[in-house]
């Protein structure tokens, strides 16, 4: 997914003292309680509590280990460094909340063979929810970016009060001709009708691809319109490939939350 900060947040720093300005009300500038950059759907959550305390599990037992490396990626560090402070919140555990420490790391424990997804909320980056995921056995060493808050002004349909997906497409293999490009994959959100998917030109600094019909050489797309509050699944096609989002650990499932933006992983191949 660093694709996406690679080219979006370049895109925001061309925007200029703008942006800049108007960042501190953008979706993610702060670090608030959890239901803080989240309301509509959403204000009736269980976790929608600033009442959190430390905890080192999370769920019902058994339990698995689970640690993550989380790196901020910034107009003024688009190579990104650790991300310390970043607080992580759970449906699995309400009113518990975990902490990365000085080396953007979070560790602890989960239940097992249960779907969860992660809250991610950090001073000045974009408040963001990890794709629904199931673990079976202890994992370290998993990684996730945490974007510039700027980023938020720059994807359409996108506010505190609303719910946005945001997508790459990830090649898995490297020598299967046009199933090694990004481009032409066609996303959609089945029996949600109100979804509005948008697609990104290849310009260096890529904008909405007015009458997008699917991803370019970028690979990037997002998905406005669905309400905060549920889980949706995708689907994306593209002629001659095998286009997919569920890949161990993720489920393929797509949480919603107002405020925050999906991480969502399109899965490429033969």
């Amino acid at each position: 997914m660093k694709r996406i900060a690679l080219l979006f947040v370049a895109a925001a720093a061309s925007a200029g003292a703008a942006f800049a300005c108007s960042s501190s009300s953008s979706p993610g500038a702060t670090a608030p309680a959890p239901d803080a950059s989240a309301g509509g759907d959403d204000a009736g959550s269980p976790d929608a509590t600033a009442d959190v305390t430390s905890s080192t599990t999370c769920g019902p037992a058994p339990w698995i280990a689970l640690g993550v490396s989380l790196t901020g990626i910034t107009l003024a560090d688009l190579d990104g460094s650790p991300a310390p402070g970043i607080e992580f919140t759970s449906s699995l555990c309400p009113g518990y909340a975990e902490y990365s420490d000085d080396a953007g790391t979070i560790e602890g424990q989960i239940s097992a063979n249960t779907p969860f997804y992660g809250r991610l909320q950090g001073v000045g980056f974009l408040s963001e929810l990890t794709p629904e995921e199931i673990f079976d056995a202890s994992s370290n060493g998993n990684s996730l970016d945490m974007y510039t808050s700027l980023l938020g002004d720059l994807l359409p349909g996108f506010s505190a009060q609303t719910a946005i997906v945001l997508m790459s497409v990830d090649v898995l293999v490297a020598d299967a001709g046009a199933c090694s490009s990004p481009d032409g994959v066609t996303i959609t959100v089945p029996g949600h009708p109100e979804a509005v998917v948008t697609y990104y030109t290849t310009d260096s600094l890529p904008t909405v691809l007015d009458g997008g019909t699917a991803t370019t050489t970028h690979g990037l797309a997002s998905i406005a319109g669905l309400a905060g509050g549920q889980t949706v699944t995708l689907s994306a096609t593209k002629p001659g490939c095998t286009v997919f989002f569920a890949r161990p650990p993720l489920t393929g499932r797509t949480p919603l939350e107002n405020g925050y933006a999906s991480l969502m992983p399109v899965y490429l191949s033969p």
